[in-house]
């Protein structure tokens, strides 16, 4: 009976295997089709600028090319966040540049007597109309880097030359922060010291998150007081991760710079842009144990910031920056979806002459109908307006997952290779050749279930379960 079953098999695996050509020829048929879906979107802004980008289904943003209204010449950009009025601030750096000069081997800023910047480096904006509603913050900064405005409309801004963070009640004062932490321009590395310190997340009961930063690669969580209660993390940057980790993969908990920082209330986790690794990875905002974490190709080996909305399931916004090889991808904002680490759009300048260069962070609205984009170099703020109608914000419950490691590499087609153009009679073939396919490997199953036994060289391996690199010992 056996033999008969294995002769039927062979016949059997011969259908596979024309099913299976045909297949991959009505594949390559429907990825050669016209990209109908990538087709220009065209828009007309309050001001009357009008914006083309490409179109990615219901994630599709126009470029206003004329926001803000400045009278002065702004320095780099290093931050841009939204208030609860819906307002934009940014932090820039006024006439102070960040050059190879501006530390020694030791991470000591050496402009220390040449003053702060003594422009205003905090400015806030209308929204809409891009007037300049209010600015502060002169003579308090070396180095801007990171801003956070939490529930409270408190400020938390970071400065990488002075080593510190700083939280403002602008209701209080915006001279006098009612929080410092750190050591001015002593760089280090215990629960009270921080070396370039980047950026600030902030949870409704009042602890907060500091990424610390470009040295010492770890994430520190705070009390509502600023009482240190738990850190994580291990500096992966590049001579670390060449001299002390094993080729491959790099673990999770070893940052190459986080540089921003995104809480997923909905999730209870803390998402960090691992800058030099092109990751996000995601941490439980209890106890920091690692969840998860997001790369995708199109994104590409660098990732500057990541901001979430609970949109569509809850949606993660990136922005990448120039590469270091002459493979890397073009520069621009991704939106990955949580649940499936896809990226399902993306946005960029339509026009050259405000091309993404260094992009360096990002804001979006809670429904995602602004994205407000901080540059370095050219040294300025990009504004982007959904097309179409807000997106709901109430995210879906997350979908159940096995404790431990979660990996989302993004290998899906790119997003600029997204194709919406299979038609109905595609759709019917695609359908009917898969039902033929799946049924010819139920039949080969089937016949290995009869004719196998126990010693006969099958054998079952059980799923290996993921772990947590949080909990392991990092050495």
């Amino acid at each position: 009976m056996c033999q008969r079953h294995h002769k039927n098999l062979f016949n059997m695996r011969k259908i596979v295997l024309v099913l299976g050509c045909f297949w991959i020829i009505l594949m390559s048929t429907v990825e050669g089709r016209p990209q109908t879906e990538q087709i220009a979107a065209q828009s007309t802004s309050s001001n009357g600028n009008s914006s083309t980008i490409p179109r990615f289904s219901a994630h599709e943003y126009a470029y206003v090319s004329s926001w803000p209204i400045l009278d002065r010449k702004l320095g780099s950009v290093s931050a841009v966040a939204i208030d609860g009025a819906g307002r934009v601030v940014i932090f820039h750096r006024g006439s102070h540049v960040w050059s190879f000069s501006s530390f020694d081997t030791d991470n000591v800023f050496l402009d220390a007597t040449g003053g702060p910047i003594t422009q205003h480096t905090v400015l806030k904006f209308n929204h809409v109309s891009g007037e300049l509603l209010q600015e502060w913050g002169e003579n308090l900064f070396y180095m801007p880097h990171g801003l956070t405005i939490d529930h409270e409309q408190n400020y938390w801004l970071t400065d990488v030359a002075l080593h510190q963070v700083f939280k403002f009640d602008l209701n209080h004062s915006t001279t006098e922060p009612i929080l410092t932490l750190g050591t001015r321009f002593e760089p280090g590395n215990d629960m009270y010291h921080y070396c370039k310190p980047t950026s600030v997340a902030v949870l409704r009961s009042g602890e907060f998150f500091v990424a610390d930063g470009y040295c010492n690669g770890r994430i520190v969580k705070y009390s509502p007081e600023g009482i240190p209660i738990l850190s994580w993390g291990r500096n992966s940057f590049f001579l670390t991760r060449t001299f002390t980790l094993a080729p491959g993969p790099v673990p999770a908990n070893y940052f190459a710079i986080p540089h921003a920082l995104a809480i997923v209330p909905e999730r209870d986790l803390l998402c960090v842009a691992d800058r030099e690794q092109g990751r996000v990875q995601c941490f439980h905002t209890g106890n920091g144990t690692f969840h998860s974490q997001y790369s995708n190709p199109e994104i590409g080996t660098r990732l500057f910031s990541v901001k979430y909305i609970a949109s569509d399931g809850g949606l993660l916004y990136t922005i990448n920056g120039p590469g270091l090889d002459l493979d890397s991808v073009p520069v621009g904002g991704f939106i990955m979806e949580m649940d499936s680490g896809k990226v399902i759009g993306r946005f960029q300048p339509n026009n050259p002459k405000h091309a993404f260069s260094n992009p360096h962070e990002l804001a979006v609205v809670d429904d995602g109908s602004e994205v407000y984009v901080a540059e370095l170099d050219p040294q300025m703020v990009h504004k982007f307006r959904l097309i179409g109608p807000p997106r709901p914000t109430t995210a879906r419950p997350a979908p159940a997952r096995n404790e431990g490691e979660n990996t989302f590499n993004g290998h899906y087609p790119s997003a600029s290779g997204m194709n919406s153009a299979l038609t109905a009679s595609s759709i019917g073939i695609f359908s009917i050749v898969s039902t033929l396919i799946v049924t010819s490997l139920l039949v080969i199953l089937m016949a290995r279930v009869f004719c196998f036994r126990p010693g006969q060289g099958i054998s079952r391996v059980d799923e290996v379960p993921l772990r947590n690199l949080a909990d392991e010992d990092m050495g």
